[in-house]
C-alpha cells in the first residue's frame, strides 16, 4: 500500500472524512438513496458531512443546468426515437441546434449517457462492398 504524508495511506484525507474524497454532493446523493435502510445521523457521521448540510442539500431547489439538461433529455429521447436510435452525439448536436438550442457536444454526449441511448452504428442488414 503507498503512504503519503504522515504515513496514511495515499488518497485518505487527514480527517478520514470520506467526504472530503468523494464530494458531499456524492455523499447526500448516497444519504438520499439510504435514509430508509440507515439513519440519517450515522451515514452523516461515517461519511463526514453534517446533518444540517444533508437536509440543507435536500430542501434546496434545482439548478437552473439541471433543469434544463430534464428539458433537453426529452428532446434528446424525442430525436432518438424519431430517428430509430441512429443518430449519435455529432447529429444530435446538430438536430439541436436546427430547433434552437446553444449546446456542445460533450453536453450531447453526457445527457446522451445518462440516457443510455448512442447512435446505430452503420447499417447491420448491409455487407460492405469492397
Amino acid at each position: 500500500m503507498r503512504t503519503g504524508a504522515g504515513g496514511r495511506p495515499a488518497g485518505r484525507p487527514e480527517d478520514g472524512s470520506l467526504a472530503r474524497v468523494v464530494g458531499s454532493k456524492a455523499a447526500f446523493r448516497f444519504m438520499e438513496a439510504h435514509h430508509e435502510e440507515h439513519d440519517v445521523v450515522d451515514m452523516a457521521r461515517v461519511l463526514g458531512v453534517s446533518r444540517s448540510g444533508y437536509y440543507a442539500w435536500k430542501a434546496r431547489p434545482r439548478s437552473a443546468r439541471a433543469r434544463l439538461d430534464d428539458i433537453l433529455k426529452k428532446e434528446i429521447g424525442e430525436i432518438h426515437s424519431r430517428h430509430r436510435g441512429a443518430y449519435g452525439t455529432p447529429r444530435m448536436m446538430v438536430e439541436l441546434r436546427e430547433r434552437g438550442w446553444r449546446i456542445g457536444r460533450k453536453r450531447v454526449a453526457r445527457l446522451m449517457r445518462e440516457l443510455g441511448i448512442q447512435g446505430r452504428a452503420g447499417n447491420p442488414g448491409r455487407t460492405p462492398k469492397t
